[in-house]
């Protein structure tokens, strides 16, 4: 049996790909062919010509650049380079490179191919109508086809972006400080996003109001477009997805008046082996008459064409017989037919005659018999012609109809010099489509057996899913994929590779850029995703949003890098050589410093005690920094649940030196100045010099050989900042394991704690293990680790340069999320400073942060206050 109405997808016309389905470089199809005569070396191979097509114009367009590129640099002059060197270098790369990406890998069929054929809600009969569908999920496409659209957004939002930070910067003088910059960045992509959204349906047509970037077809040629889905028969149990569509394959008995039946060889098949997928199924499965937003019935499955009662169509057709004298024999007719109105106010019509010639007898074509002439005219009910057509070969034309109208065609005829053994047949029609109208099941309404009325009738007519839509939208997109989406491509690159360096130095020619310490750096969280803002283009003092100050200092970075950049080094002379820049209101503990800066003079040694005045009793000294002026500043000491006073640090301490039996001395802030920890790393290195002058001298002459502090900032800068010939720094937590601290200690209630590894203790003074140590040795506690511990630890989020703003808010939130993961009740470190942050946060009073914060040995010494 030959099933006329099998659907099957067709590679030029339903998939739009062009026909050379096998071109390297699909643009090269829209571009100028020709030859070029080859000379003699075409003469040596035999060949003379060279046919410059597509396949030439990819290797042109493709080859030679990336030849270029791949040239050893010495060659054209350049030294190589990477990336973070020239940003606007590796850009350029980057597009070029996604150009040749976009025209062979984007291009080649398979991908087109997944666009309709094998997707799983595009189907398709074959010759033996089984019901195929495709295999890979539509999700896929849709990822890969959007994948241009995303890049245009992306380049966007760099457009936008920097656009309006020259605009800030240029333009109204304006100081991008980081929380301008975010609104840029957050307000650029949001209009990137919006941008994007609106415009979608421009690329998702296919370019279909801008001729598809070249790659579409005339208007004309697309208007005559006619494929329509049409009710289909398939045969029951063939095909990879019977399973999941026999319930919708209706049976011949719902179905025997449709037209889709009428060529069925009845008498040789049975028809319980057959049934009909529905038009509506097949109406999203390839692209039909992409100029009507209506679909249009052109196969005549509803029958909305009748001229014996002139509805939609008029015309005849006359057989008749030569005359044995060869004498002009002369025919004419007309035809009124009315086009009704089903919702389209104008509808495609077909106008025209035909005429053949047969031997009477045989019933064979008789050629060149006779001499014909025809005459065909369409009137409106006014008389006015509308088309006409005269000569001596039958012609039709198609042409549109206003609807609710009637219509005349006339038609006129002769013949001569053909006898009665020559039989001749003429006709004329006009046909006017109308809407395919489907019912409540899917299939074709089928006017001669439908009551309806045109009201009812017209509700029923489909929506052209395809209207404007490029049949070679996939060349379209590919064409536009080389060129903007590219750009896309280099926006990315470039805002990478802006954020790493430009003009970087010193310790930043280690790098290779393998982006680890971006991943390390906490300060990415609130910097709009610019990577190493705060390394890089500080270099040039320039100021992109991401500040030198905001850098914590906390070597997560360089705990990361297998190079072993000294981050903070840099950071630290960069920041004495923009001393005075950042504005006040970035600066933690501001009386604090004003304090400390005034006692660093000279004048202020009188304020001190002399070392021989000072009661020296023993060869450790312990030094409490200033945690008693920031609790002072602060006014935390009263907030914390847990009754954490900051200046009872020091208390602590001595209450676990006592229960040891140690014999420590110590070294007040009437005997020693600030470490000068702040200072350093403020960039004031000239009162930083001062402080380590004066305490660097008293603290020699003080005859101890073991300094204790329990601030993690002291004991770094003590350790690491000061030449302390001789001296043994230690932070408290170390002090009491070296001692051999054992002192049976329970909790009276188990408690489940976690551990706050401190940036100055941890990365930068490798002491992880000590403080955990003495926490577990405490019976009754569980210690549980949380996310990022030990060498990932997660800075507190405020420096001696950033105060405890929205941006630091971010980090110790992070931090508190983890807390509350480990479902401890306690959150112990030690670093008082960390305290103080983290109770900068929870005095907003979040109900969700009721866990305790608590210097580890204060809470130890709180556990031997409880024993005692």
């Amino acid at each position: 049996m030959r099933q006329t109405r099998s659907h099957k997808p067709d590679s030029c016309s339903q998939t739009g790909t062009s026909c050379s389905r096998f071109g390297y470089l699909r643009w090269g199809e829209y571009l100028p062919q020709f030859i070029i005569p080859a000379g003699p070396i075409g003469d040596f191979f035999g060949t003379p010509v060279i046919a410059w097509n597509a396949g030439w114009w990819g290797a042109a367009l493709t080859g030679i650049p990336v030849g270029i590129l791949t040239l050893p640099p010495f060659i054209i002059g350049k030294r190589e380079k990477r990336g973070v060197e020239d940003p606007w270098f590796a850009t350029a790369g980057a597009v070029y490179l996604a150009h040749v990406w976009f025209i062979s890998v984007f291009s080649i069929n398979i991908f087109l191919e997944l666009y309709s054929k094998d997707l799983t809600n595009y189907c398709w009969s074959d010759s033996h109508n089984y019901l195929f569908c495709g295999r890979q999920a539509p999700w896929t496409a849709d990822v890969f086809n959007a994948i241009p659209w995303v890049l245009t957004g992306i380049f966007l939002f760099a457009v936008i972006y920097f656009g309006v930070r020259w605009f800030v910067l240029n333009s109204i003088g304006a100081r991008l400080r980081p929380i301008i910059g975010r609104q840029i960045a957050i307000g650029s992509l949001a209009a990137a996003v919006i941008i994007s959204v609106v415009t979608w349906p421009i690329y998702d047509s296919g370019f279909w109001d801008y001729g598809g970037l070249g790659a579409m077809d005339e208007l004309e040629d697309l208007d005559a477009m006619r494929g329509q889905p049409s009710d289909t028969l398939v045969h029951e149990g063939k095909g990879n997805v019977w399973a999941e569509w026999e319930d919708d394959c209706l049976p011949y008995s719902e179905t025997q008046t449709l037209a889709v039946w009428e060529d069925f060889d009845i008498e040789h098949e049975d028809v319980s082996d057959w049934c009909v997928i529905a038009a509506a199924n097949w109406a999203d499965w390839g692209i039909h008459q992409p100029t009507k937003k209506t679909l249009i019935d052109f196969a005549g499955d509803n029958g909305h064409a009748d001229s014996e009662i002139g509805r939609n169509a008029g015309g005849s057709t006359v057989t008749y017989l030569g005359n044995s004298d060869e004498s002009i024999i002369a025919v004419s007719d007309s035809s009124t037919f009315e086009v009704e109105d089903l919702g389209v106010s104008r509808v495609p019509a077909d106008v025209g005659c035909s005429f053949r010639t047969v031997y009477s007898d045989t019933g064979d074509s008789a050629r060149n018999m006779g001499v014909h002439s025809q005459s065909i005219s369409l009137l409106d009910s006014s008389g006015s012609i509308l088309w006409e057509n005269e000569g001596g070969t039958c012609e039709s034309t198609e042409i549109y109809l206003s609807a609710g109208a009637s219509y005349t065609v006339s038609f006129s005829f002769t013949s001569e010099g053909v006898n009665e053994s020559i039989s001749m047949a003429t006709g004329f029609s006009a046909v006017a489509y109308q809407p395919l109208l489907l019912g409540d099941d899917g299939t074709a309404i089928v006017r001669s057996e439908s009551t309806l009325s045109l009201d009812d009738l017209t509700a029923l007519s489909i929506e052209n899913p395809t209207y404007h839509k490029n049949p070679k939208g996939l060349d379209a997109k590919l064409i536009y994929s080389m060129f903007i989406p590219c750009l896309g491509v280099g926006a990315i690159v470039f805002l990478v590779m802006r954020s790493m360096a430009r003009g970087y130095e010193w310790e930043m020619n280690k790098c290779y850029g393998c982006d680890l310490c971006d991943d390390a750096c906490p300060v990415r969280l609130f910097t709009a995703g610019d990577k190493l803002n705060i390394i890089y283009n500080t270099w040039n003092n320039e100021d992109d949003g991401v500040p030198l100050y905001s850098c914590l200092t906390c070597t997560a970075c360089t705990n990361a890098c297998p190079q072993l950049v000294d981050y903070d080094s840099y950071v630290d002379i960069r920041r004495n050589l923009i001393v005075g820049g950042p504005p006040a209101t970035e600066i933690p503990h501001t009386l604090l410093q004003a304090v400390l800066a005034a006692e660093a003079e000279e004048d202020a040694d009188d304020a001190f005690v002399a070392v021989e005045d000072y009661p020296i009793d023993s060869n450790v000294g312990y030094y409490p920094g200033c945690v008693d002026y920031i609790d002072q500043e602060m006014i935390f000491s009263h907030v914390n649940e847990g009754e954490m006073n900051l200046g009872e640090t020091t208390t602590a301490a001595f209450t676990l030196f006592e229960e040891m039996g140690d014999d420590v001395t110590y070294l007040g802030r009437d005997f020693l100045k600030c470490c000068g920890h702040d200072q350093k790393w403020q960039g004031l290195s000239e009162v930083f010099e001062k402080l380590k002058a004066y305490n660097q001298k008293k603290l020699g002459d003080s005859g101890i050989d073991t300094l204790v502090t329990s601030c993690a900032e002291c004991f770094r800068t003590f350790a690491l900042d000061y030449e302390l010939d001789g001296m043994k720094v230690m932070h408290t937590t170390e002090y009491l394991v070296e001692k051999g601290f054992d002192m049976d200690l329970t909790v009276e209630d188990d408690v489940t704690v976690t551990y706050h590894d401190p940036c100055r203790l941890g990365r930068q003074m490798d002491l992880y293990d000590k403080p955990r140590d003495l926490v577990e040795s405490v019976d009754g506690v569980s210690l549980v680790e949380m996310e990022h511990h030990g060498e990932d630890a997660l800075c507190c989020g405020v420096s001696s340069m950033m105060a405890c703003n929205e941006n630091s808010r971010a980090l110790r939130l992070q931090r508190f999320d983890e807390v509350k993961a480990t479902g401890a009740e306690v959150m112990l470190t030690t670093c008082p400073k960390c305290v103080a942050h983290f109770e900068c946060l929870k005095f907003e009073g979040d109900p969700r942060h009721d866990f305790e914060i608590l210097d580890v040995v204060s809470f130890l010494a709180r556990q031997v206050n409880s024993r005692q």
